[in-house]
This record gives C-alpha cells, sequence and structure tokens, in this order.
C-alpha cells in the first residue's frame, strides 16, 4: 500500500473511531458517567442502548473498538474489552437476538439468472426509448458479471453523488481501445470497505447477446466522458438504486414474471448462485463477490485473464442448455 492510501486509510479510520467515541461520550454525559477509564458495566449499558437505536451487532463492535483505541491513545492502556466476561455474553445475546429478527422482518429474494436477463433484454429492445433502455441494459449486465449490489454502481438517491465513493466514468477502462476484451471497474468504497481503501473488478466479454463489456461499452459511446455518476438518464437525471429496482421489477413484469421477490441484491447472488452451479469453486465465487473469508487472501493473485474467463461461463452456460450458442 503507498502512502497517500496509508494516509487515506488512516484518515478514514480516525473519522471512524472519532464519531463513535462522540456518540460514547454523549452516551456518558446522559447518564452522567464518566467515560474513561470506562467500566464493564458502563459498556454493558451503552452496548444495550446502542442496540435498543437499532444499530448492527457489526457496528456496535466498531464502537467498541473506538472505545478501546481511545483508551490507548490517551495513555490508559488496553481497557482489556475482549476479557471481559459479561460484556461478552450481552453482545453475544444481541447477535442472536438481531439473527433471529431477520427471517421475520425480511422475506428471501429471488436470484436474477441469465435467463431472466434474457427476458428484461427482449422488453427493453421493444422499448421505444431505446437509450435509457441501453443504459439499464448496461447498468443489470455490470451488476450480474461483477457481482455488484446495485448499491455499488449507482447513487443511493437523487443529490446525493460523491465522487470519492460512486461511480464515474474515470473508474471504467478497457484493455485495448481496438478490440477491448476486458473491462476493469474501480469500486471506491462497499459495504465491507467502510475505509475507501477500492479494488478493481475484472470482467470480460462473452461474445453473445449477454455480454457485459459491448453493454457497457456502446452506453459509454452514447453517454461521453462527462462529470457526475456513471449511469445517467438521457435528460441528465442521474441512475439511483430505488430507480434501478424499479425499472427491474417493471420489466420482469411484463415479460410475465412475479416480481415481488426480485431486489437490486438480487444480480449479486445471481450471479453467485449462478457461478456455483456451472461448477465454479467456492473460493474463486468468494473472490469474486468480494466476500469476507478466511481463505480470501489465498486467491487475491488469480490472473485477471481467469477472473474475465468467468463471465463466459457465467453467460455460456445457460444459453448452450438453451440452444441460443451453437
Amino acid at each position: 500500500m503507498d502512502s497517500y492510501r496509508q494516509r487515506s486509510v488512516a484518515d478514514s479510520t480516525g473519522r471512524v473511531y472519532n464519531s463513535a467515541q462522540e456518540r460514547f461520550k454523549r452516551f456518558c454525559r446522559a447518564a452522567n458517567c464518566r467515560p474513561i477509564p470506562t467500566s464493564e458495566q458502563l459498556l454493558c449499558r451503552f452496548v444495550t442502548y446502542l442496540a435498543k437505536d437499532g444499530v448492527s451487532f457489526s457496528t456496535i463492535k466498531c464502537y467498541l473498538a473506538a472505545v478501546r483505541h481511545w483508551h490507548i491513545a490517551e495513555g490508559l492502556g488496553d481497557p482489556g474489552i475482549c476479557q471481559m466476561p459479561l460484556l461478552e455474553q450481552v453482545t453475544k445475546g444481541i447477535k442472536r437476538v438481531q439473527a433471529r429478527a431477520i427471517p421475520a422482518a425480511r422475506t428471501p429474494r429471488l436470484p436474477i439468472t441469465p435467463a431472466l436477463l434474457r427476458k428484461m433484454k427482449v422488453v427493453w429492445q421493444a422499448d421505444s426509448d431505446r437509450v435509457d433502455k441501453e443504459m439499464l441494459w448496461a447498468a443489470c449486465t455490470l451488476c450480474f458479471f461483477g457481482f455488484f449490489r446495485s448499491g455499488e454502481i449507482v447513487i443511493p438517491t437523487a443529490g446525493s453523488f460523491d465522487a470519492g465513493a460512486h461511480l464515474t466514468f474515470n473508474d471504467v477502462a478497457v484493455d485495448s481501445l481496438y478490440a477491448p476484451r476486458l473491462l476493469r471497474v474501480r469500486l471506491k468504497a462497499s459495504k465491507t470497505d467502510p475505509f475507501r481503501a477500492g479494488v478493481d473488478v475484472f470482467i470480460g466479454r462473452t461474445d453473445d447477446d449477454l455480454c457485459p463489456v459491448a453493454a457497457m461499452l456502446a452506453y459509454m459511446v452514447k453517454r461521453g466522458n462527462g462529470p457526475g455518476p456513471f449511469f445517467v438518464f438521457r435528460d441528465g437525471s442521474s441512475l439511483t438504486r430505488p430507480r434501478l429496482v424499479t425499472e427491474v421489477k417493471q420489466a420482469l413484469t411484463k415479460a410475465g414474471v412475479d416480481s415481488s421477490r426480485y431486489s437490486g441484491h438480487s444480480f449479486r447472488s445471481g450471479a453467485a448462485t449462478t457461478a456455483a452451479e456451472r461448477g465454479v469453486e467456492d473460493s474463486v465465487i468468494k473472490m469474486l463477490g468480494r466476500w469476507k473469508s478466511s481463505a480470501y487472501q489465498r486467491y487475491v493473485r488469480t490472473p485477471r485473464e481467469k477472473l474475465a474467463a468467468i463471465s463466459q461461463v457465467l453467460s455460456r452456460g445457460e444459453a448452450r442448455q438453451a440452444g441460443v450458442i451453437a
């Protein structure tokens, strides 16, 4: 990691810790307690308060790390948070309660498969507004073949664009101007990358009707290299995550598919599901999807050509079964 990125990560970490520490200070003031040196009882009250306020277990762990960092920075040493048995029991209880609440609160979403992508493409090809539909098609193929969360390639809401976090024209590149076979997408921030270290995602040509490289290049020619979010409509408005989900649901409905159980996450789950069905190794799927796992570091040097070839595996397997490709 170069010195610039090290400073960026350090700055981001500092901002996260400062925010967490400020919340801990506010809690202590409201409870009329001295924040540091802290106590196990006070931390138990703090994490319980956070859980009741809807803070997730993973974020609560970040808050505790920030409190520990504060103690060390003030010269008080490690408070031994990891060795507090009562606090451990309370945090485990919060984790179990939140885990049990997930099935009741969320309906399992279905994956978007290559077959569904082809249905959507047929619907959009019949639409009179081909320019905007080509943009939507490029976004959908990028989501699927890049194993992206939809929120990683489009902005969350209108007016929320952040050039330091969201996809722009300069974040997309090809390996050749004359015969591009490989697309590189710079993912600057994600759910599992809060410090914005960034990662390059490589996507290869499939040379069929689902080809993500062809879809992206066709859109980029029409879009131009202007600033702002990468995906924009012809009228200049930005493609947001809610709008993308709405457009996908409408296309599926027109294709005769019940769209109620599909969401922006369906592309990512669909890519993983399809890859598993095609026999792609679990370790490679985890790497392509950038999922946290102990095996991840062993595969970070997988050649880019192998990563690009996965796109053809995802696309051609089903296409052959359906007789689309000879």
